[in-house]
């Protein structure tokens, strides 16, 4: 028997899972991405985790990014012989994902954050409040935005965006009006934050109103990002900054908007986003637990592929969007102002 990792990556709005060997090779993927149903949710991660778990038939399976070790069963029955718990946080998922232990990290999913980690040992972490708290720049806050964006569309023709369409039909009612029914704020935080990638969509179409309200957004995220600056003293630091989230990793408008902050607040400061979703990062925690300092090889391989963009929201359960997708090949991260690519760039004084 051999030893393998399943890891969870159960955010907000979606849960995508991975299984893998301790070689870095994929053995199953699985994901589920259905607004009002939290990725958190015992639905939504059972629903990942079984197609991802095509088999359980290990002597150790590694867990990383679930909170407790529950009894998961593989696809074809099997169970594993022992399972082991791997420590994890976002922050920390992040940075490995880039081969860091220090640095910073702004996150922008369904919420937001922004995040510290010094060689010194010092952190610092800000926001992650939740939706009604804070979250500044996060996806619940760009759905926000955009719904206030349709009541306003029929003040003034300067108001005018083709997300009034949009979003109208997305709920079924035929005026702004009808949303005030809908408790769309009472429902799963998903519901709302789910507009984000509409309101994406629409911005790289030019709609004006959608591309403010991403920039608007950005503009949060880095004002929280400019507090951490603050109070950690990294005006001149020389650090990586990466961004992760699938707000931050599908808007290129958000990202480009987010960098020019960074770059104007503290410019030494080294911008990057990994194209591959925070569940190999997750992987990537795991491999280092099951191989210790003999890791690097099998992480390596683990970069050479990527998962594919998130899936369409509003998607059915059992539709095409929830089912596992093939991998394919892309450039691990993206470097602000470079188009260097690859772990390569990682290879920093941060960890010293």
């Amino acid at each position: 028997m051999s030893d393998a990792i399943l890891a969870v990556d159960a955010g907000g709005s979606k849960c995508d899972a991975v299984l893998i060997d301790l070689a870095g090779r994929l053995l199953g993927h699985g994901t589920c991405r259905q607004p009002g149903l939290g990725g958190r949710t015992p639905k939504a991660i059972a629903a990942a985790v079984g197609q991802a778990l095509v088999t359980a038939d290990f002597d150790t399976l590694y867990l990383v990014g679930l909170w407790n070790a529950a009894d998961w069963a593989g696809a074809d029955g099997t169970r594993p012989r022992r399972c082991e718990m791997v420590p994890w946080s976002e922050p920390s998922t992040a940075l490995a994902q880039v081969g860091l232990e220090v640095g910073c990290v702004l996150l922008a999913g369904t919420g937001a954050f922004a995040h510290a980690r010094l060689a010194d040992g010092r952190t610092c972490h800000l926001d992650g409040f939740g939706p009604l708290l804070g979250d500044f720049g996060g996806g619940y806050h760009v759905g926000r935005l955009a719904l206030n964006a349709v009541v306003r569309s029929d003040w003034h023709p300067r108001h005018r965006t083709i997300l009034r369409e949009r979003i109208l039909e997305r709920f079924g009612v035929a005026a702004p009006v009808g949303l005030i029914g809908l408790d769309l704020f009472g429902k799963d935080r998903s519901v709302v934050a789910a507009l984000a990638h509409l309101v994406n969509d629409e911005a790289e179409h030019g709609d004006a109103v959608a591309r403010s309200i991403l920039i608007e957004a950005a503009g949060a995220l880095a004002e929280t990002f400019g507090d951490l600056v603050a109070v950690m003293d990294l005006a001149a630091a020389d650090l990586t900054v990466v961004g992760t989230g699938s707000l931050i990793r599908c808007s290129d408008l958000y990202w480009q908007t987010l960098v020019g902050h960074i770059a104007a607040m503290a410019p030494r400061l080294r911008p990057c986003r990994p194209r591959q979703p925070p569940v190999v990062g997750l992987a990537t925690l795991g491999l280092r637990q099951a191989l210790g300092p003999s890791a690097g090889p099998a992480i390596e391989a683990l970069r050479q592929v990527a998962l594919p963009p998130p899936a369409a929201a509003g998607a059915a359960p059992g539709s095409a969007a929830t089912q596992p997708m093939p991998w394919v090949p892309a450039s691990p991260v993206e470097w602000a102002g470079s188009r260097a690519t690859g772990a390569a760039r990682t290879a920093t004084t941060e960890n010293a």
